[in-house]
Parts: structure tokens; sequence; C-alpha cells
């Protein structure tokens, strides 16, 4: 009787399972690809939860509403990938620290314009420690919003000097940013 049992146990938790993935791993993967920015990512996310779910299948109540629950691990999930190193060496290319650098800010109070004009500022000083041409391929392609091809053309450079040239700057500015303990602040306005 209890062996008939453990197995109609496993066998309703399997279908719980189931029916809980069937049921939230589309919306759980859109609501990770808002913090990661990237599926892959979201996936694996996505994943590390239902996998934590199924260790956890015992103890949850799958009776009750699990969605804030889901969405809970699915938040912290994406920031602990944000916060690890391998994320933090991979903000090094334009479109990352553009996108990083020039998120929208009309609804940030206060404290948050204070923290985005720290970054800036944190920015702005690091740029200023280039070497010359550095700077000046950097600046031309970040205020005078110049491609790659139009900056090697100006500066009779080629166009992978300029590529290796914003490739230093932007992991400068990285590693200036996790100097200051500014990466994280950064990662945080990603996951508003």
């Amino acid at each position: 009787m209890t062996k008939h049992r453990n197995e109609h146990d496993k066998m309703n938790e399997i279908a719980c399972f189931e029916e809980l993935f069937q049921n939230y791993y589309r919306e759980l993967l859109a609501y990770a690809y808002k913090f990661v920015n990237d599926r892959s990512a979201a996936e694996d996310v996505v994943q590390d939860v239902f996998f934590i779910v199924w260790e956890k299948r015992t103890t949850l109540n799958f009776k009750d509403s699990i969605r804030p629950y889901l969405y809970k691990l699915i938040h912290n999930r994406a920031i602990n990938y944000l916060n690890s190193f391998s994320v933090q060496r991979r903000i090094d290319n334009t479109e990352d620290i553009d996108f990083l650098i020039s998120m929208e800010i009309s609804d940030c109070d206060p404290y948050e314009t204070l923290l985005l004009k720290d970054i800036t500022d944190t920015i702005h000083r690091c740029v200023e420690t280039f070497p010359p041409q550095r700077k000046n391929v950097f600046l031309l392609s970040r205020q005078n919003y110049l491609k790659h091809k139009e900056i090697a053309r100006l500066l009779n450079i080629s166009e992978k000097s300029v590529e290796k040239h914003i490739s230093k700057a932007l992991t400068d500015i990285r590693q200036c940013l996790i100097e200051t303990g500014l990466i994280s602040t950064l990662l945080y306005f990603i996951m508003k």
C-alpha cells in the first residue's frame, strides 16, 4: 500500500510540475528577458527557477497561487546573473555600454537621478584619462555619433584601429565603474 501510494505521489508531483511548466514557462521567459535582455540568458534563468521549484516540490503547495513565488525567483536569479563576473566582462561592446549609459531616465526619482549623475561623472573622468587618440575616437563615436568607417576616414586610420580604440575605451570605462562600485548601480537600472 505504501509503495503504491509513493508511486502515486511521485506521479502527482510530476503531473503538477509539468502543468506548472506548461502554464508559466513563456511568461516567465518574457519576464526574465526584461532583466537580462538576452534570450539565451533568459532561458537559463527560467530553467534555473524550474530546477529550484523541482527541488522544493515536496515543500511547495501547488494549490496556492505560485505565480508571485515564481516571479520573485526569476527576479532574484536575474539579479544574480547580472551581477556575475562573466556578465560584467561581457559589458564591453558598443551596444551594451550605449544601452546602459543612455537608458530612459524620465521616470527616475531624485535619488536615481543622482546615481545616474555619479555614473556619468565617473565615465567622463575616465574618458579624460584616455590617451589622446583613444579619447578622440571614443568622443567621435559617442558625442558625434559617427560610425567606425567615418571615424577611420576622418582620422586616417583603419576601421580595425577604431574598433580597438572603442573596445579598449569601453573596457576601461567598465573597469572604472567596477572600481567605484557603480557597475552594480548601472545594472540596477537595467532591471527596473
